[in-house]
């Protein structure tokens, strides 16, 4: 089943028209841009894609945030920095890896996290309001030693600590700043800690703003 999600890189779909070709699911996640907007809930969306948020779904659960992402809760418009399922997968796979399957340790489905785990995770990846591509200034952070050196972009403040976000716009045919834009997030939770990329932008809803993180997003970082 093909994703529902779908990276924003719109020099790259120009490219493919150019070329006659049609895009697979080897080549994006499909959807986001295409379906931007959707007349629901946060919580209701992730229902409409078992592929990309299933695990979320769980999550938020056990962690008791379900009324964080309904609009029922005290923040009435959030934006979710959307760490999907196949994040999740990953998470669980790094902690398995040097366990057995018998160690008291080993994480055999997702409520085996601790809640605490995933209650903390879920609110350094939530901003109290909505904010779009457009809002984030061009910006960078870049390796200095051991840390970042963060230029331009800006700050916000998440339930549980401080994000940095920043675009950055691609070349396209050897022209600078014409192609995508692409957003990236930056926790100020760890010192340094690497750059995530978001791979759907401005997914819509009628109580926020869902930027989907890509698949390889690591916990580690936030």
């Amino acid at each position: 089943m093909a994703s529902k999600l779908r990276y924003s890189f719109m020099g790259f779909v120009a490219l493919m028209v150019v070329l006659g070709s049609s895009c697979t699911k080897y080549n994006y996640i499909d959807g986001g841009l295409a379906n931007g907007k959707h007349d629901c809930s946060m919580w209701e969306y992730f229902h409409t894609d078992g592929y990309d948020w299933d695990s979320t779904i769980i999550m938020i659960e056990h962690a008791g945030l379900k009324s964080l992402f309904d609009g029922t809760g005290e923040y009435k418009e959030i934006t979710f920095f959307g760490l999907t399922n196949h994040s999740i997968r990953g998470y669980m796979l790094d902690i398995n890896k040097n366990l057995e399957e018998n160690d008291p340790n080993f994480l055999h489905r997702v409520t085996d996290i601790s809640a605490a785990k995933c209650k903390d995770v879920l609110e350094k990846l939530v901003v109290p309001k909505r904010v779009m591509l457009k809002d984030i200034p061009r910006g960078n952070r870049v390796r200095i030693s051991n840390d970042y050196d963060e230029r331009e972009g800006t700050t916000l403040q998440s339930i549980r600590g401080e994000l940095f976000l920043w675009t950055v716009r691609s070349t396209w045919e050897n022209v600078q700043d014409v192609g995508a834009v692409s957003l990236f997030v930056a926790s100020h939770n760890v010192i340094g800690g690497k750059n995530e990329v978001v791979a759907s932008t401005d997914i819509q809803t009628t109580n926020g703003i869902v930027q989907a993180l890509n698949y390889d997003f690591d916990f580690k970082n936030f």
